[in-house]
């Protein structure tokens, strides 16, 4: 009696053993769920998640200020130049021209939708599998200043543009019908007014100066790789600067200058520095200059955005050598 007693205890505590260990391991499993799960979908308040999109391919098809225009009055573009990969929540894949290649970016969420990758600030306007929408954001002293951030970027999916739209990245980024009415209605007042810097906008093409004369050189500045860090990309095509040498000159002479070359090519004197008293002689000098040495030795062609030639502003230093 006693034997079969003991034999049934055991029997029981075998079954209570191995039901306690099947919860155990569902249990754990769960809580394994629970916080793998936690990962990937539990975010800050606020925050749109990445993971959704994860993998796919967006290449940007439109940079534009919060009027639609891709030009600004000064003539600065927004051009689409993105292409960028989310690899989850916290990192991002952005292509560099300079690199070839797709360099890695972590993501740092603020608030608001706002993030901070590729070096730069962005909300988050949309977020689909065809496409995003981002603002890009000034930020200044952790403070965004949002009068200067209306730039926005439109991204489409690389599926999305060749199976759904049937057109190339390419053919997207071209400037749209509202900016060339834009540059037309500018280079119209700019060359009505080709002595007016208020008026000039700079050229997306600027002005070349092709020397005639074997005695005559330019070259354009160009900019180290510290200098660039702190400026625009479109620095260049924006503030054009050209060092002019002129051989067998009348006297050895130096003088930075600006001046303005008007939708036919033709040159108009600018700004330049010179003390009150010799601001009358200093005028007369250059516009000389500008008349016998630049007109006659070289060939020069007007800047142009979109193919409208029309009035810029361009720096000159020009070195004269008797």
């Amino acid at each position: 009696m006693l034997v079969q007693y003991v034999k049934r205890f055991h029997l029981l505590f075998f079954i209570i053993s191995a039901w306690y260990g099947v919860v155990s391991c569902s249990s754990n499993a769960k809580k394994g769920e629970q916080t793998e799960n936690s990962q990937d979908d539990i975010l800050e308040e606020g925050r749109p998640p990445f993971t959704p999109i994860a993998g796919i391919d967006f290449f940007e098809v439109r940079r534009s200020f919060d009027n639609g225009l891709a030009f600004d009055t000064l003539g600065f573009e927004q051009e689409p130049i993105w292409h960028i990969n989310f690899i989850n929540n916290d990192s991002v894949k952005i292509f560099s021209p300079d690199s070839n290649a797709m360099l890695h970016y972590s993501i740092y969420f603020d608030q608001d939708s706002i993030f901070h990758f590729g070096r730069e600030w962005f909300r988050v306007k949309s977020l689909e599998k065809d496409s995003l929408l981002l603002q890009r954001l000034t930020v200044v002293s952790k403070t965004v200043k949002e009068a200067r951030s209306n730039v926005y970027m439109k991204l489409y999916s690389e599926s999305y543009i060749r199976d759904s739209l049937k057109t190339s990245v390419e053919e997207l980024r071209q400037p749209r019908a509202n900016d060339t009415a834009f540059i037309r209605w500018r280079s119209t007042i700019a060359n009505a007014n080709p002595t007016v810097i208020d008026s000039a906008f700079a050229a997306r093409r600027p002005v070349q100066l092709i020397p005639k004369n074997p005695n005559v050189t330019v070259k354009t500045r160009s900019f180290s790789e510290a200098e660039r860090l702190n400026q625009s990309a479109a620095y260049d095509y924006l503030y054009p600067e050209y060092d002019i040498v002129i051989k067998k000159a009348y006297k050895n002479f130096y003088y930075p200058f600006s001046v303005l070359v008007d939708g036919k090519g033709d040159v108009h004197l600018g700004k330049f520095v010179a003390s009150e008293d010799f601001v009358e002689s200093r005028k007369r000098v250059l516009e000389g200059i500008i008349d016998v040495y630049l007109k006659h030795l070289f060939t020069i062609k007007p800047g142009t955005t979109l193919g409208i030639p029309h009035t810029s502003l361009i720096m000159l230093r020009v070195r004269g050598i008797e």
